[in-house]
């Protein structure tokens, strides 16, 4: 069975969403970091609004992408399994499938079925569900150095989330700081 590992880039005032901030501190040593995680997954799960933006952006990336990690990266990203929770979305590519039904029992599968973890970027209504059912087994969070007081914050729709126990810190040059949790 595999876990269900959320990865979401969060500033010191808990905002998420837009990563432009991030962009300066996506150096050698967070791309290390995150290829360990993507490599160590066998699906993507992504709500619609990360799956509209990621699956434009890697798509793109593809096509202009020199060759090393980087490359790796993207061309990981370009063929992993996704599936993607949402109501609205009729077409999907990027190797992608919709969560028809009930998302909480479809992960629950998923996670039972997989080798090694499922993956989930990005912060949001998903969330919820998720959270809901007990169902995501680690929080990546990527605290950057950076405060912008206006935006979406981590957890905004979670109407009670589960307490959480601090399982590693990670220390990146770039003052990066990968607070990894688990439910308690």
């Amino acid at each position: 069975m595999g876990k269900l590992v959320e990865a979401t880039h969060v500033t010191l005032g808990g905002e998420v969403g837009s990563n432009d901030w991030a962009l300066p501190y996506l150096d050698d040593e967070f791309s290390q970091y995150a290829t360990g995680l993507l490599t160590r997954a066998d699906a993507l799960l992504l709500g619609r609004l990360t799956y509209e933006g990621l699956s434009a952006a890697y798509t793109r990336m593809a096509d202009e992408a020199p060759v090393g990690a980087p490359s790796d990266f993207i061309g990981r990203m370009n063929s992993i399994p996704k599936y993607v929770a949402s109501n609205t979305l009729t077409e999907l590519t990027w190797n992608a499938r919709p969560i028809d039904g009930d998302v909480a029992l479809c992960v629950d599968e998923l996670k039972h079925n997989a080798g090694q973890n499922l993956l989930k970027y990005g912060n949001g209504p998903l969330d919820a569900t998720l959270m809901e059912h007990r169902l995501i087994d680690e929080f990546h969070l990527f605290l950057t150095p950076v405060a912008i007081g206006t935006g979406k914050h981590l957890f905004e729709s979670i109407d009670t989330a589960p307490h959480l126990r601090l399982v590693n810190v990670t220390r990146l040059d770039s003052g990066v700081v990968i607070l990894v949790y688990a439910p308690t």
